[in-house]
This record gives structure tokens, sequence and C-alpha cells, in this order.
């Protein structure tokens, strides 16, 4: 596991840049996706787009892939994750050949779909390089604290506190999803590289726990530890409470 303290006006370029190095490397890659505040509020997606307009990279070759998805939700509902991406990536890029694949959190059957979904991975080989963000609870994907975390991909009870991010398009909260299907830890170990991106002060805590404290079920950011190939991006409020 490395760790990189940046300006926040630098993140999107070293993403960026990484990403490059893995198309170059190797074209056909699987790209694991993430959604979230951050690659918007730091224009992650918006300079890929901008490389690819300038023929600075192209995914012609590459497959897109997100490890979760809101249940009891239509695909094409405003908060979806499918809608998200759609929105601020995959609708923009003119070298996308291959359908993304995303969980359906609106399928009748979840456990079809969640065994249907781990079969998607295991086809494609599993994920290249997947883009990942930091939950104030140390979630990653929708793999939330728990005694235990499943290996495949399950049905996961979304915390509280993470509910009232997605509300904007709800009548109420009460309308926010309480679950989802998400990858569990078997997906996120076998990713080839992770490139996980976490800022500002309210997740410096949360850093120091996830990748200075001890491994735990109950912070599952930790495991990337033990990972062989992630990258840690922080800005300096992020990485204020751990030592380098």
């Amino acid at each position: 596991m490395k760790i990189e303290v940046l300006p926040p006006e630098e993140i999107k370029n070293r993403v960026a840049d990484l990403l490059s190095e893995q198309i170059k490397r190797k074209p056909t890659s699987v790209l694991g996706m993430t959604t979230g505040s951050s690659p918007i509020k730091y224009g992650i997606y918006q300079e890929w787009i901008r490389r690819e307009q300038a023929g600075e990279i192209s995914f012609h070759e590459a497959k897109f892939i997100n490890p979760d998805e809101l249940v009891g939700i239509p695909v094409d509902h405003p908060e979806s994750y499918r809608t998200y991406m759609q929105e601020h990536l995959f609708g923009q890029l003119q070298t996308l050949r291959y359908e993304p694949q995303i969980p359906d959190g609106s399928s009748r059957d979840l456990m079809a779909e969640c065994l249907r979904f781990d079969q998607v991975l295991a086809d494609l080989g599993y994920v290249d390089w997947q883009l990942m963000g930091l939950g104030l609870n140390g979630h990653i994907a929708f793999i939330e604290p728990s005694n235990h975390i499943p290996a495949k991909t399950y049905v996961s009870q979304l915390f509280v506190e993470n509910r009232p991010v997605h509300s904007p398009h709800f009548r109420s909260e009460d309308e926010v999803p309480k679950q989802s299907i998400t990858i569990g830890l078997e997906a996120v170990m076998k990713a080839r590289n992770i490139v996980l991106v976490a800022t500002g002060d309210n997740k410096a805590d949360m850093v120091a726990k996830a990748f200075a404290g001890p491994i735990t079920t109950n912070v599952p950011a930790s495991f990337l530890q033990l990972h062989a190939n992630a990258t840690i991006i922080l800005d300096a409020a992020a990485a204020s409470k751990i030592s380098l």
C-alpha cells in the first residue's frame, strides 16, 4: 500500500495519469468505477473525458464495471448509480464500445443477481484497475462495517449515516433505499490495482483508522493494507492524523 499526499488541484491529474498508465500497459483493461462526491468535486471523470477528446487516451478496448448499486429503485432513477455513471462519464465518452456492467438493484431476485454479478466478474477475469472512495464509516464500495464481511457479492444493509446523501431525489428520507448490492472482499482483493481517493478533514479520523490502525471488518477499508498494489491518494487535510 502506497500513500500519496497531494494538493487538491493535482488529484485529478494524478488519477488520470495512473489510469493512462494502466490503459497503455493493457488496452483491454477492466476498469472499476466509483460513485460519490470526489470524482465530481475534483473533476476526476471530467479529466478523463478531456483527455479522451484530446486523443490522449482511448477506451475502445477497455471494459467498465461498477461494484455496487442501490436496491429497490429503477435503473433510470436519478439516484441510481447507473444514472450517475451515465451522466458523469459513460454518456460523454466517445470511444466506449462495451456495455458497462453494474449490478441490477431493481431485480426481484437479489440473491440470483448477486450470483449473476459474481459470474460477470469471473468471466471478465476480475478488475484490473479499481477507483474507490472512502466512506465516513470506513466502507469501500458498499461493504459496510460488520462482524464479518462476505467474500462474494451480497446484499448490504446501508448504515443510517450513509442514507441522507441519497435523499435529494426522494420525497422523504424514508424512501431512500436501505440496501445495496455490493461486491465482497474477494473481488476487492483480486483487483490488480486499486486507487483510493479521500479528501477533507472530515475523513482524517477514518484515514488514520483505515490505513494506520488494525485490520478489522469494522473498518472495511483497512483490508487495503493487505493489498499488493493499492495507492491511497489524500489531500493534506485527510492525511493530517497519520505519520508519513
